[in-house]
């Protein structure tokens, strides 16, 4: 299970929850038996389940093979087409595509691990709102379940949302008990101090505590850890607007001048020069605002107010 869509539906809703996408039937029926009988051990079903994929090991593998298979072939047919004009260049264009293939495997083979991370992230910088939300909740006598229900339909809580709504379709579709639920969620979690928090839901309903009392004081600690997390995230903001600067805008500058004086006073051919100035422009420069990009947008992610 994975896209909880259209949750608490019946008849038709419940077919469509289940429905097979039409390429990961393909990849199935072409890779299926291979995969079923293979690549058993690791913590690969695990991490399907946390990273919310909604497909089991063998149809990850096998649409994984599947889309490889393609690349190799869209591959395959670009290096025939570019040695009929220089065959020249078969061993570096071979190489190039091996490698380029073997970065698709390792990206697509990471992709679980990938959305865990972003999914541990994201949970954890709503954890603080959310606990507001139970706490408040709670604190009208609504129960645990109703609670979990009404989360999973409020949107705006982004990946918890996406939890709570897990913990009440097994509840809804499959007749398991609302803490047997939360406890697999425990299991499943991409984010241990989610999973640690929906612990001390099960730990007070077991042993008879104060389930009010409990959300209003993790309440009060997230919202302490809060401004904590709000400094460091400002400080680290500093750091990489400082290294911005420095490294994507100065950095750029400098060596074009260097190099365009260097050319400029070059007897010689400035040929090469020319050519590393548009390299630079075009290649090296793009890629370190994608980097800054990157880490600007992970860094404001951590928290959300």
């Amino acid at each position: 299970m994975s896209d909880l869509r259209g949750f608490g539906a019946k008849g038709t809703k419940k077919a469509e929850f289940f429905r097979i996408p039409l390429f990961r039937q393909i990849s199935l029926k072409m890779f299926g038996k291979f995969f079923s009988q293979r690549f058993n051990g690791g913590n690969i079903d695990l991490n399907l389940r946390r990273s919310k994929l909604g497909m089991s090991r063998v149809e990850f593998y096998s649409q994984t093979a599947m889309i490889l298979t393609i690349a190799a072939i869209v591959a395959v047919a670009l290096d025939i087409i570019i040695l009929l004009s220089r065959p020249h260049l078969a061993f570096l264009i071979g190489s190039i595509t091996f490698l380029a293939l073997a970065a698709v495997l390792a990206i697509l083979l990471e992709t679980p691990n990938t959305i865990i991370r972003t999914r541990r992230r994201r949970i954890d910088s709503m954890l603080t709102i959310a606990s507001g939300f139970f706490a408040t909740m709670s604190s009208a006598d609504i129960p645990i379940d109703i609670i979990m229900k009404d989360l999973g339909e409020s949107r705006q809580y982004g990946e918890i949302s996406r939890e709570a709504r897990a913990i009440w379709i097994r509840s809804e579709l499959f007749g398991v008990d609302i803490i047997s639920s939360i406890k697999e969620s425990i299991r499943t979690s991409a984010s241990q101090k989610f999973a640690e928090f929906l612990q001390g839901i099960v730990t007070s309903v077991n042993s008879g505590g104060d389930l009010k009392q409990y959300f209003i004081s993790k309440a009060t600690q997230y919202q302490g850890e809060l401004s904590t997390i709000i400094k460091q995230n400002s400080n680290s903001m500093g750091i990489l607007a400082e290294s911005f600067v420095t490294v994507a805008v100065a950095f750029p500058l400098i060596l074009l001048i260097i190099v365009g004086i260097v050319a400029f006073l070059s007897p010689g051919s400035p040929s090469g020069l020319i050519s590393l100035m548009v390299l630079t422009v075009a290649l090296i420069i793009p890629a370190i605002l994608a980097v800054f990009g990157y880490f600007f947008s992970s860094t404001m992610g951590e928290i959300e107010l």
